[in-house]
């Protein structure tokens, strides 16, 4: 149940009697996840956005009115209460006049976090990495198992028919965002963690607050906390939790050999990876997991973890790590031609970059070439010392210029400012693996840094597409 709060209230009440709904900024990945779901609860749902992306066409295949741009006049007489992304300023003029008509206006979290109540049964996943595709795959072994979830998951997943679907079951898997805080909201049945590492400085003041949200959030579930025990910022928040006078009940996952749910080192097959699930050090029996990269096999793992939870068997969540898809851009390949191989993949934190370059590096290839789009100056400007590392082992690197994601820019939060890290006097910090770490190029847009290279590709070329 979420928290009880006037805004709790006001979003139950409107589900409640399917007020008429508008969204703004509609056509962002989880903001028409939410409008399909709330659409097939039967409310009148309609929005708007400043582009058409992808996800408006998805939403007006269902029934879904999306208009471009944002005006007041998008709020017609029948419209009870207005959802916003975060991403959506205060400043615009259909926001004033929605509340100069005294309509409740929400942040999508709280919503989410509200409808998730009117389940038996909800699964929330947060974590500053793996999230999208942990959620995806507890959502996916469900279906195969028979139990029909409704899901709402911050990426595609052609296997399930998109970003969010009602199900005929009584339990629902969503993707619990933290980066504007409103991660708070969520008291699920089973919160999941995947890692806790500092991350939305145009958000959080510091690391202090961003792990109080967190911790927050795990202390609301109501029947469980799963979390990766190879983790140290979500391990050091679960220490605490087990300090509480009633501490929920835990479950941990991970390679670290004292997790209740683990496994042996995943060895590499031609379509995947094969590792031995292990349940309190008991065998059982092998997944084959059509993904690469052994952070793929942790999150592997966290969804094991729920299913036990749920109580699937072994056989269902060996069957059903089978056969899950990643979600789109997530170390997927968009073209193999000419013996030019392109994966692309939305990894923009350090720690997310340097996943994918370690599991790219074990692929066939003649050289391994990145071009990476820096996401948010806030993030660049914190995390810029750290990102050389997480490029060690290319052999070309093109950087191009920041997308803003609605920032103004800042003074350390270019792209000149991260390219200055890796053309230090002194070089920057070596990688830990000893792994080289390429000297970039700066590109003056993404289409610059395609011409740049498109020429210089050559059968048995590997490129990646990191970032926004």
């Amino acid at each position: 149940m979420s928290i009880d709060s006037p805004t709790a209230s006001t979003i139950r009440a409107c589900m409640s009697a399917a007020a008429p709904v508008h969204l703004l900024g509609a056509g962002g990945v989880g903001m028409a996840g939410l409008a399909a779901l709330l659409h097939a609860r039967g409310l009148p749902v309609s929005g708007c956005d400043l582009s058409e992306t992808r996800f408006v066409s998805w939403l007006q295949g269902r029934g879904i009115s999306v208009e471009q741009g944002h005006s007041p006049a998008h709020l017609n007489p029948s419209v009870s209460w207005v959802v916003r992304s975060s991403a959506v300023p205060e400043t615009i003029d259909e926001l004033r006049a929605a509340r100069a008509r005294g309509l409740p206006v929400l942040l999508r979290g709280e919503v989410l976090a509200t409808l998730i109540d009117f389940y038996a049964t909800s699964i929330a996943v947060s974590g500053t990495h793996g999230k999208t595709t942990t959620t995806g795959f507890i959502a996916q072994m469900l279906h195969h198992a028979g139990r029909h979830p409704a899901w709402c998951i911050g990426g595609e997943i052609p296997a399930l028919g998109g970003i969010a679907g009602h199900g005929t079951g009584d339990c629902i898997v969503v993707e619990a965002d933290e980066s504007d805080g409103t991660l708070v909201h969520y008291a699920p049945s089973i919160a999941l963690v995947t890692n806790v590492e500092f991350d939305h400085m145009e958000h959080f003041a510091d690391v202090d607050a961003f792990e109080a949200c967190f911790h927050t959030f795990m202390r609301q579930a109501r029947a469980g906390v799963v979390f990766c025990a190879d983790d140290p910022g979500a391990s050091r928040l679960t220490a605490r939790l087990r300090d509480t006078p009633v501490p929920p009940a835990i479950l941990t996952y991970g390679f670290n050999s004292d997790a209740d749910i683990s496994a042996t080192e995943p060895v590499d097959q031609p379509n995947g990876q094969t590792f031995d699930l292990l349940f309190h050090g008991k065998s059982c029996g092998t997944v084959l997991l059509p993904a690469p990269g052994r952070q793929h096999a942790q999150n592997a793992l966290g969804a094991a973890a729920v299913a036990f939870l749920l109580g699937l068997s072994a056989d269902e969540i060996r069957h059903g790590l089978h056969h899950v898809q990643l979600p789109r851009r997530r170390m997927e390949t968009i073209a193999a031609r000419v013996g030019i191989t392109v994966i692309s993949d939305y990894a923009h934190h350090p720690t997310e970059i340097a996943a994918v370059v370690r599991t790219a590096l074990r692929l066939p290839h003649r050289r391994l070439v990145a071009v990476y789009q820096p996401h948010r100056y806030t993030r660049t400007r914190a995390l810029a010392k750290d990102f050389p590392r997480a490029f060690a082992g290319l052999d070309d690197l093109v950087l191009t210029p920041v997308y803003a994601a609605s920032e103004s820019p800042l003074r350390g939060g270019s792209v000149w400012d991260l390219y200055a890290q890796f053309r230090a006097p002194l070089g920057p910090p070596p990688s830990p693996d000893g792994l080289a770490i390429p000297a970039p190029r700066v590109a003056a847009s993404t289409a610059h840094a395609w011409h740049t290279l498109r020429g210089e590709l050559s059968d048995g070329d590997v490129l990646l597409v990191l970032g926004a």
